[in-house]
């Protein structure tokens, strides 16, 4: 059977067989297009025009339902791309594809973001900790990034992995849980909770304060123990075998640079390419075979850029063993 078969967790859709190293059929990393006859949930989004987002008069009809945030959300003022917040901050937006953007200023690595040890508090061992703090300063985004994607209803993506959907929601969540002033000053007094995430991707004052809110420490800090709890932990679990651990003491992925092909493969290619890259290592646990044969097969489905991305990892020296 085609090694790429493994269906994604929750996907009910079988993979087609095939040659892995073929150019000719399907990416064996992507995900199963929508069934025909589907209709597509971006059909129903209106994407403001290139010319027009950045305007002040364009229709808000959300807003008449939601009218006790209307005077929080009219103290953000929009000139151009430029939203002015009423202590005199300033997040500049970007335009791609139609969409308001921010690709966002505070690095994973850097004076405005949490220290390593911080991001040992998620309950990360040290190597661990090493793989994600690579991989999400080569690979992630800044916290502060908020995008949208059209094939996901334009509902935004926020912070370093990006986080979208139920993990946004969920770091959030644990963000108004431990800080419930700092949300409700940045996002709650603005009708979050009466918001559809669409509706922010949509209105450029609202992207804007969800992209300032991700340069709180707390929003940081939530946004990488959601990561941890709801996208990592799941992710290693499901790789155990007979009980035992990928990472465990004596298992496939101990070392930071072994973990960092495994984090690195949830981002960029999803379950199935983690499936991939577990289903190699078992098949030639001696390291670094695994991962070279991981970018070779990208590198046969057309994939060069995440190929290249592999071979960063498999030959930094920042990921090497502690002498």
């Amino acid at each position: 059977m085609d090694p790429f078969a493994a269906p994604e967790a929750a996907s009910a859709h079988p993979v087609r067989e095939g040659n892995p190293h073929s150019r000719s059929g399907a990416d064996p990393f992507s995900t199963p297009a929508p069934a025909p006859g589907r209709a597509s949930r971006e059909e129903n989004v209106h994407l403001h025009s290139e010319t027009d987002f950045f305007t002040e008069t364009q229709p808000r009809e959300a807003e008449a339902q939601d009218s006790p945030f209307r005077a929080a959300r009219e103290e953000l003022r929009l000139q151009g791309p430029v939203v002015t917040f009423p202590d005199g901050a300033r997040i500049i937006l970007g335009n791609e594809g139609g969409r308001p953007i921010h690709r966002g200023t505070v690095a994973v690595r850097g004076p405005c973001a949490p220290s390593r040890e911080e991001l040992m508090g998620s309950g990360l061992k040290e190597p661990q900790a090493r793989a994600l703090d690579f991989v999400l300063a080569w690979f992630g985004n800044p916290f502060d990034s908020v995008t949208s994607e059209p094939r996901s209803g334009a509902e935004p993506r926020w912070g370093v992995w990006p986080l979208s959907g139920p993990t946004l929601i969920a770091a959030l969540a644990h963000w108004k849980q431990h800080e419930p002033e700092a949300f409700d000053a940045h996002l709650g007094r603005l009708g979050f909770e009466a918001s559809a995430l669409a509706l922010f991707a949509q209105d450029p004052r609202l992207l804007a304060a969800l992209a300032r809110a991700g340069r709180e420490r707390g929003a940081q800090r939530a946004q990488l123990e959601t990561l941890v709890t709801h996208v990592l932990r799941p992710m290693l679990d499901s790789c155990a075998q007979e009980g035992t651990a990928v990472d465990a003491p004596g298992g496939l992925f101990v070392s930071a640079r072994a973990l960092a092909l495994l984090f690195h493969a949830e981002l960029r290619l999803g379950r199935r390419g983690v499936t991939r890259l577990v289903t190699l290592a078992r098949e030639r646990p001696e390291p670094p075979a695994a991962g070279e044969r991981l970018a070779e097969d990208l590198r046969a489905t057309g994939r060069s850029r995440e190929a290249s991305e592999v071979w960063r990892i498999l030959t930094t020296p920042e990921l090497a063993d502690p002498s």
